[in-house]
């Protein structure tokens, strides 16, 4: 339901102007004949992102047909920083916009299924649960766009950019929850590390960005990017260390969206509040052979969901 709330907010914040356009929602203010509209604007300040996550991997023998294990994070809870500039060129309406953010994961769970295989000698399929702690993740974006659609009470545009999305996660402790006797043996303890998995997401964005004008200093703002994306992994089995590490890549595509309700406290400063919905999803291979023990590349899927909402405080000069 959450999800759903992100995206239908967005879309407002792209729809909306339709019925700003049709009438006046405030009075404008009075304009002096000698007025010159600024060359540049320009709008910098710092944003918090509370969010929640999951990712998935599967991973398939070599032919891709059978399915021999899944690893999937859940409750992948993040906060985070973030630092952001947008600038217009405003007499072309060609405008520049980014951010950069990073915080922790500090908390989570890894259910690690192992299926039955016999020529992988797994006999007896296996589920065991581990904690996630200590976390990271880091990311940046930057588009450069252009207003085709510029009014005083709505503005849309599209863009292109870039994205790059690390996440991060650490695996202690193991906990068999089916009745595979072989895995989770001897008894592993509550501070001993399992698995840790590092992603990179490179991802070209495709997007639109717009704005309404609500009232004289209230407005909202939806920006809406398709992602063709590049993953490039690693997968640490600690207490294997034939298959430790394992490098992981492939591609795909996601989605990124976001809305943000802007309220202007004075002609300078600016709070808003908003949510972010992101999804990308890869596939591509394991590559064992890569590892010390050796082997065969296999077939892997890769998802990860982040959401959440945030707030912000900038600067805007005009």
């Amino acid at each position: 339901m959450r999800r759903m709330l992100l995206i239908y907010v967005a879309l407002c914040g792209l729809s909306a102007g339709a019925a700003a356009a049709d009438g006046p929602v405030f009075a404008e203010p009075a304009v002096r004949a000698d007025a010159v509209a600024p060359v540049f604007s320009f709008e910098g300040g710092l944003r918090y992102w509370y969010s929640s996550g999951e990712a998935s991997k599967d991973l398939y023998d070599s032919s891709g047909t059978v399915m021999v294990s899944r690893l999937t994070y859940d409750d992948l809870g993040a906060l985070s920083g973030e630092v952001f500039l947008n600038a217009t060129h405003n007499p072309t309406g060609i405008f520049v916009k980014g951010f950069l953010g990073a915080g922790g994961i500090p908390k989570g769970s890894l259910t690690d299924e192992d299926f039955v295989h016999p020529s992988l000698s797994m006999k007896s399929y296996s589920s065991t649960l581990s904690d996630q702690h200590n976390g990271r993740i880091t990311y940046f974006t930057a588009d450069l766009g252009y207003n085709f659609w510029n009014t005083p009470r709505y503005r849309m545009g599209a863009y292109v950019g870039y994205n790059f999305w690390n996440e991060s996660y650490h695996a202690i402790h193991c906990a068999q929850q089916a009745a595979n006797p072989g895995i989770c043996v001897p008894a592993i303890t509550n501070n001993m590390g399992v698995i840790s998995q590092d992603n990179d997401w490179h991802s070209l964005r495709l997007g639109l960005a717009g704005q309404t004008q609500l009232t004289e200093r209230l407005s909202l703002s939806g920006d809406v990017a398709v992602l063709f994306t590049r993953l490039d992994g690693k997968d640490q089995h600690h207490l294997r260390p034939e298959i430790n590490p394992i490098p992981d890549d492939g591609n795909g595509h996601g989605v990124q969206l976001e809305a943000m309700l802007n309220y202007k406290v004075t002609d300078l400063f600016n709070i808003g509040i908003g949510g972010r919905y992101w999804r990308a999803a890869a596939a591509g291979a394991a590559h064992f052979e890569e590892t010390p023990g050796g082997g065969r590349p296999q077939i892997l899927h890769w998802e990860v969901e982040r959401y959440g909402v945030f707030g912000q405080a900038s600067i805007k000069f005009n």
